[in-house]
């Protein structure tokens, strides 16, 4: 996380010394975060797999992969709401994130089974009338 952290303050102080969109460095971030750290290794049952910028939604899309245990819609069941609330309350504090906040981007989550890569098992899209409050 901390590493993260310095890698996106980096990209702040280049974004703006080149006068790039905020669309565009967050399109140069996600591609460079990837190839950087994705696949990541397997941690708490959960891989991250990538992160894209959708320009048409202007929204940083991660994509995770759940294992073992997680790996199980029977496991999420009831827990959606409060996992939620949670990952907002986090967004809200990542001050990593306070440039694309700025742009008013919106983020979304998206966790696969990674024995059923086609399924879905949670997912949440953080909009600027949410993160913003």
């Amino acid at each position: 996380m901390r590493k993260t952290i310095l890698y996106f303050a980096a990209g702040l102080l280049i974004t703006a010394c080149t006068g790039i969109t905020p669309e565009e460095y967050a399109k140069q971030q996600a591609k460079a975060f990837t190839e950087k750290n994705c696949p990541s290794p397997v941690k708490n049952d959960i891989r991250t797999d990538s992160l894209v910028f959708e320009e048409n939604t202007r929204t940083l899309h991660y994509y995770y992969s759940l294992f073992g245990a997680l790996d199980n819609p029977d496991s999420l069941k009831g827990r959606g709401d409060g996992m939620r609330d949670r990952m907002l309350q986090s967004l809200k504090k990542a001050g990593n994130m306070d440039e694309f906040k700025k742009a008013e981007m919106n983020f979304k989550y998206t966790y696969h089974s990674s024995s059923k890569p086609d399924t879905v098992l949670f997912e949440a899209v953080f909009r600027p009338s949410e993160y913003n409050k």
